[in-house]
């Protein structure tokens, strides 16, 4: 007699049937598994695409603020150094100007001794001692004027050293702001890499646990069912 199903017979009463189903959809789970850690993968790549990107944006908008920071720095300078020239263009013109007038001073100085040596000559008998002593005035007059004539080329010279050195010391100090910006900008950016490492080796390290996850999910689709 024959014993094989017909199409009467109820699908429930076929044997194995019951465990193919299960199978199925154990297999339909899977694949659902896998399909939920691949858009999870995904979603973490964009993820960390669009944080390195940001990271990018930051680090250049930080940039260019340095770069505006160094040319106001420049712009500063530049206008300080102009002032200073300024200054000492001023003060050497005060000088030439109190230096003309000394000049017309002894011009009117040499002038009057002119005269008086006329009139001495004219009355020397009358006035030989009050030629000597006005001779003697001019003279201390005449050191006098030549005194202050080298305390003013001599304060004039010192003031040029001082403005000479005041302006080095504020190219030294921009200098020195200057390597400060540059070495806060080599930190951040070292930091930056860092950071970027930190989260590819964290993204490496979960992506390997879910390729792990995935290969054991196959492991045990593929295992025969025990019977």
């Amino acid at each position: 007699m024959d014993t094989r199903p017909t199409s009467e017979q109820p699908v429930a009463d076929i044997p194995g049937d019951h465990r193919l189903l299960e199978a199925e959809t154990e297999m339909r789970h899977l694949r659902d598994t896998v399909v939920t850690l691949r858009a999870e993968i995904e979603r973490q790549q964009h993820e960390k695409q669009a944080a390195i990107q940001t990271a990018i944006s930051d680090a250049s908008r930080e940039i260019q603020q340095l770069h505006l920071t160094a040319q106001h720095l420049r712009d500063a300078l530049e206008r300080l150094q102009f002032e200073k020239n300024d200054a000492v263009q001023k003060a050497v013109a005060d000088n030439a100007g109190e230096i003309e007038q000394l000049k017309q001073a002894a011009q009117a100085l040499r002038t009057q001794l002119e005269k008086v040596q006329y009139e001495k000559q004219e009355a020397v008998q009358t006035a030989v001692v009050e030629l000597n002593a006005e001779n003697t005035q001019l003279r201390a007059m005449a050191q006098r004027l030549r005194e202050e004539l080298e305390q003013q080329r001599f304060s004039m010279t010192e003031t040029i050293q001082q403005a000479r050195t005041d302006a080095t010391q504020e190219v030294a100090q921009l200098h020195d702001t200057a390597r400060s910006l540059r070495d806060e900008l080599e930190r951040i950016k070292f930091n930056f890499a860092d950071e970027m490492q930190n989260k590819d080796r964290s993204a490496g390290e979960e992506l390997s646990q879910l390729r792990a996850a995935i290969v054991a999910l196959r492991q045990q689709l593929d295992r025969p069912d025990d019977k």
